[in-house]
């Protein structure tokens, strides 16, 4: 009599495709605009009810979505502005800084350079970000993510905020812009994501017994 060779190769399958998500515990909150903080020496600076920032030398305008920051800016001078990506970081809900990178050079963290009277339009997020698969981003929330939900409520803040620093350069003098996001109505939830390193492992071991149970169903054959 022949084996259930078919149905247990299909068990296994089914069993890699239910074992590579891991269940997470995250907080949410919504965000707003708050804040620009500029050194002393920056020329009237001004924060419109629109949320963009404005001084004598250029605008800004940082629109902050589920996994990373929208960033415009506009040169209002004639002299170049460098954007010093290097120098530019992100502190999330828990006080923990992060490099950032920007979606047009990924991988590089290079400076970018904006003549006077021009505008650069980029993607900014930070560098805790997987960026193993180019069409998907790590939501900003799921930086900080927890094994159950009590854990997560426990380090859930009533009230906190998240910052975007800019480092800006311009004749050779580089200005930090932070900007200051507030956050409020935290949620907890659950997520579930797909693991790749716990997929290969278990996708090789299933091979491994896939190999193993079709030499066994030829021997009893």
């Amino acid at each position: 009599m022949r084996k259930p060779f078919v149905p247990l190769v299909l068990l296994l399958v089914a069993v890699v495709v239910t074992s590579c998500t891991t269940t997470r515990w995250v907080n949410t909150g919504g965000y707003w605009l708050e804040s620009v903080n500029t050194p002393d020496h920056i020329a009237n600076p001004f924060l419109t009810e629109k949320g963009v920032y404005v001084d004598d030398s250029l605008t800004v305008k940082l629109e902050m979505w589920d996994d990373g920051f929208d960033v415009h800016i506009k040169n209002l001078g004639k002299e170049p502005l460098l954007i010093r990506w290097d120098e530019c970081r992100y502190t999330d809900e828990m006080g923990t800084t992060h490099k950032v990178m920007h979606m047009k050079n990924r991988h590089l963290l290079t400076g970018a350079i904006v003549k006077g009277g021009a505008v650069c339009d980029d993607f900014l997020a930070p560098d805790a970000q997987d960026y193993s698969r180019y069409d998907e981003l790590t939501p900003l929330w799921r930086i900080h993510s927890y094994k159950s939900k009590a854990e997560a409520e426990a380090a859930r803040p009533d009230s906190s905020s998240v910052s975007v620093t800019l480092a800006l350069q311009k004749g050779g003098v580089t200005d930090d812009y932070i900007f200051t996001f507030a956050g409020d109505d935290y949620q907890t939830s659950k997520v579930e994501y797909f693991d790749e390193k716990k997929a290969l492992f278990t996708w090789d071991l299933t091979l491994m017994l896939m190999f193993a149970l079709f030499a066994f169903t030829a021997i009893v054959i």
